[in-house]
């Protein structure tokens, strides 16, 4: 048997085609001669009693089939490449590390840790390449900062990227605006779309709540139900606007916010696993958001009657005066 590439277990020396190998009848263990001579016993004595043999450790398993297109290692059971597509059928399965193979067992523990495992995974990454440059930021920063959903955003980052694209379709943003950006940690457009929200809904709150406002406000919104009415139809229109302009752009202004972070985050040299952190998602920011929208209504409903009983004084007033 060819031993060279593995280790002696008296010296740890890597065996060579010109050392002299002797090997225990009982467990198979290899040894440099003179080792085996110095030490008078087996180095794996305590496989004896157990029946346990050695075991070669250089070329035990291959992992990976390299592209011969784009060198992406692929799994040894594809079929096509994960990045490029080629086919890899007939191309040669590579074991890890057959170059070193003094580190073998190391290195097959190190090829599932977690950044080679989403290096070839081919889900984390879609096939696209981790190191691509994003516009300032790697593919591989990008999925750490957005976090959840990568399968959804890359695609469409990748296009934006590429193409300049712009619009794509988002659901979330149609429905609830003010919570997308919330809980995706964008706070500027989360206090736009909160305002936006409250200012557009403001006529059809008038008519909807009529009954628990003061006398005074109550009566002058039923006298000009009509023209209030009117304006609840036109803001209702603008609101549906506001929605499809945030559901067509939200992805992009996501993809803008990332990659501006991504920068500032870079350039303050903070850790790269802080990038997670920054990043990501937190649910907590919808229901934060949702009570910053409910004060912001309070003040907009006590600055609208304050602002009605100030103009009812200066016009009480003036009649006053001209009588």
């Amino acid at each position: 048997m060819d031993y060279k590439g593995e280790k002696c277990q008296v010296c740890g020396e890597i065996f060579t085609d010109d050392d002299d190998i002797v090997v225990c009848p009982e467990c198979g263990t290899p040894h440099h001669r003179s080792c085996y001579i110095t030490e008078n016993r087996c180095a794996n004595e305590e496989y004896h009693s157990t029946g346990r043999k050695w075991e070669r450790t250089v070329h035990k398993k291959p992992l990976y089939k390299v592209c011969p297109v784009c060198n992406f290692p692929n799994r040894v059971t594809d079929s096509n490449c994960q990045r490029c597509g080629a086919e890899i059928n007939d191309i040669s399965v590579v074991s890890m590390n057959e170059n070193e193979p003094e580190k073998v067992e190391d290195n097959i523990q190190a090829a599932f840790s977690s950044e080679q495992e989403a290096f070839l995974d081919p889900i984390k990454y879609l096939g696209l390449d981790p190191n691509e440059d994003m516009g300032g930021a790697s593919m591989q920063e990008v999925t750490d900062f957005v976090g959840p959903s990568t399968i959804y955003y890359l695609p469409k980052f990748k296009r934006m990227k590429d193409d300049g694209t712009k619009p794509s379709f988002n659901f979330f943003s149609l429905i609830f605006p003010t919570l997308y950006f919330a809980n995706r940690k964008m706070w500027g457009w989360a206090i736009l779309a909160a305002v936006l929200g409250v200012l557009l809904n403001l006529p059809a709150d008038l008519l909807l709540y009529i009954e628990e406002f003061p006398d005074s406000l109550a009566t002058f919104i039923s006298n000009n139900k009509s023209m209030i009415q009117a304006v609840s139809d036109i803001c209702l229109v603008a609101d549906i606007g506001v929605r499809a302009l945030f559901c067509l752009f939200a992805n992009w202004l996501y993809f803008r916010f990332a990659m501006n972070s991504l920068k500032k985050h870079k350039t303050s040299g903070r850790s790269a696993s802080s990038i997670k952190a920054e990043g990501g998602i937190k649910p907590m920011n919808m229901l934060i958001i949702t009570a910053i929208k409910y004060g912001i209504g309070l003040i907009v409903l006590a600055a609208l009657y304050y602002g009605f009983e100030m103009a009812t004084t200066i016009k009480d007033f003036s009649t006053l005066c001209l009588m």
